[in-house]
């Protein structure tokens, strides 16, 4: 729940932070046209559907090369996971900090998600960050086109407490980094990148 909130409140600071710097400093406008521009950014905001900010967070100001450096990480990540080996984990996600400045959404996402695992050795915490990391390095990797081998998006029905949860993998061979060996194999390919 902290975590959540913790979450929110960065996106909610970083929001405001966009708001006011697109607003910017320009003294050649006048009063009027600022609120006026203010009125409508703000309208537009409201009618913001979830989809449309998903939209939104789907240009990431990340290289390639950065990216794939990323996508590298994440893999280790969750190979780690597969093997409940939360100190190698936690290293993994220490390298990818570094590689992300969060000067957008979704590499701040990234980045928060990558310190909580790197903040723990525990491998049943670091699932839970695992499964939110795994949706944005798949939008990182579908909007940067990172990988230049084949990706393997493979899911769980059963992960998240029976809620689902999805992960991208090297290889097609489906090894569950949500219950490493306790349920080793139990996913499926959904998608192949």
């Amino acid at each position: 729940m902290k975590y959540n909130q913790a979450i929110g409140s960065i996106l909610l600071a970083a929001s405001i932070g966009l708001s006011i710097s697109a607003c910017g400093d320009k003294k050649s406008e006048s009063k009027s046209s600022h609120n006026d521009h203010d009125m409508t950014e703000m309208e537009g905001m409201k009618d913001m559907s979830e989809e449309n900010v998903e939209t939104t967070v789907a240009t990431p100001m990340i290289t390639k090369e950065s990216a794939q450096q990323v996508l590298s990480a994440y893999l280790s990540i969750k190979d780690a996971l597969v093997e409940t080996d939360g100190a190698t984990a936690s290293t993994a996600a220490t390298t990818m900090i570094p590689l992300l400045d969060g000067s957008d959404e979704l590499s701040l996402r990234i980045k928060v998600n990558a310190e909580y695992i790197a903040a723990t050795n525990d491998a049943e915490v670091q699932r839970s960050a695992f499964n939110k990391l795994s949706e944005d390095i798949y939008t990182l990797v579908k909007s940067t086109e990172a990988n230049d081998a084949p990706l393997y998006r493979q899911y769980c029905p059963m992960a998240m407490d029976n809620q689902g949860a999805y992960w991208l993998s090297s290889k097609k061979e489906v090894l569950n980094p949500y219950f490493g060996d306790k349920m080793l194999r139990c996913g499926s390919v959904k998608e192949e990148i």
